[in-house]
């Protein structure tokens, strides 16, 4: 941006610095931001809701994937294969992999960034491995439950390797897994080995800095243990506090559908507006989408913030059986003309290819 003292400089001046800030901000390692919020209410009803942040719509649609479809892991060599278990309903990106979702059973996971800290490991081709746009489908595609996913990674024997985005951004992420009894994850990967933090109080996740940090700077703020007043900034810290401060003082809905509001309303909280991204921080760019999952109920709202409309798949009511296909919904190519229940819209789709770093 410039100040008073480059304010007369010429056209052709203010071009070649703006140019400049560019290639420097092409350069520096990104972490958008983007937040998690998993709310069990008072009656039961257990609900996680996500902001998605994000320099541009990265093609994102609804997708179904039955049981038992044959997977290989996206990795020049040595790929895990494994088949799946349960069905699941999904968003995928850039049409390479799932950054969300939610099984059959009421498994959710979401993939969120964590830049400079995330480290996969040196890939071993002597070891089998699954691509990073594959991580959160792993968890869907095999476990029904938060405890059972967490058991299963202290021993996994394969890796993940990352991936460049098609906008030229490394997957530097860590995942969150919630589940309909209002059991919480999160999994980060840092020094390339795995870190597990596992319990329902762990209920918001962000970006950066590494969840230990975040818990304990929870814990100088209001209501949480310390003296600091809510704090307001877009930062990852900021935005977790708030999240944690609005979802523990929601009341009990009245219906299923108000459950979902509730946690609509704490997610456009933490939501950061058009217009307010940072050139000098890379980290925080404008929400794109947010969704919420009706965990106990079985539906998945999608909203747009390039749209006024909401939209909901009941994924209670599909079919997941062997066989039945894989269906699509280009949701947000399509959402102007979208709104409410698009569960029929579906459409059958060709196997779906997870994208991996071409070689």
């Amino acid at each position: 941006m410039m100040n008073a003292k480059t304010q007369g400089v010429g056209r052709s001046a203010r071009a070649l610095m703006m140019a400049f800030a560019a290639t420097l901000m092409a350069v520096q390692p990104v972490a958008h931001a983007c937040s998690r919020v998993l709310w069990a209410a008072p009656d039961g009803q257990v609900f996680v809701g996500r902001t998605q942040d994000w320099t541009e719509r990265a093609n994102s649609a609804f997708r179904v994937y039955p049981r038992e479809i044959e997977r290989i892991g996206a990795v020049a060599e040595n790929p895990h294969k494994w088949t799946t278990k349960y069905g699941s309903l999904v968003l995928s990106a850039y049409d390479s992999g799932t950054h969300e979702g939610v099984n059959e059973k009421g498994l959710s996971a979401h993939a969120l960034y964590l830049a400079g800290e995330t480290d996969f490991g040196k890939r071993d081709p002597k070891r089998q491995g699954i691509g990073v746009m594959q991580w959160v489908q792993y968890y869907l595609d095999n476990f029904a439950t938060v405890a059972e996913a967490v058991e299963a990674q202290k021993s996994f024997a394969f890796q993940i390797e990352p991936l460049i985005l098609p906008n030229g951004f490394p997957t530097l992420v860590h995942v969150s897994l919630s589940d309909k009894s209002g059991d919480s994850a999160v999994i980060e990967y840092i020094g390339g080995k795995a870190r597990i933090y596992h319990d329902k109080r762990f209920n918001v996740m962000t970006n950066e800095p590494t969840y230990d940090k975040q818990i304990e700077n929870l814990k100088q703020y209001r209501t949480f243990g310390g003296d600091k007043p809510l704090p307001g900034e877009r930062t990852p810290s900021d935005r977790f506090v708030r999240a944690a401060y609005y979802a523990s003082g929601l009341p009990k809905p009245a219906s299923r559908a108000e459950g979902a509001a509730y946690m609509f309303s704490v997610i456009r909280n933490i939501s950061v507006p058009f217009g307010t991204g940072d050139p000098e921080k890379p980290n925080i760019a404008s929400t794109i989408f947010r969704t919420v999952i009706d965990l106990t109920g079985g539906r998945y709202y999608f909203e747009s913030t390039y749209a006024p409309n909401v939209v909901w798949i009941d994924y209670s009511k599909l079919d997941f059986s062997k066989g039945s296909g894989e269906r699509e919904l280009q949701v947000e190519k399509n959402i102007f003309s979208l709104n409410g229940d698009v569960t029929n819209l579906l459409q059958p789709a060709q196997p779906f290819v997870f994208g991996m770093n071409k070689r």
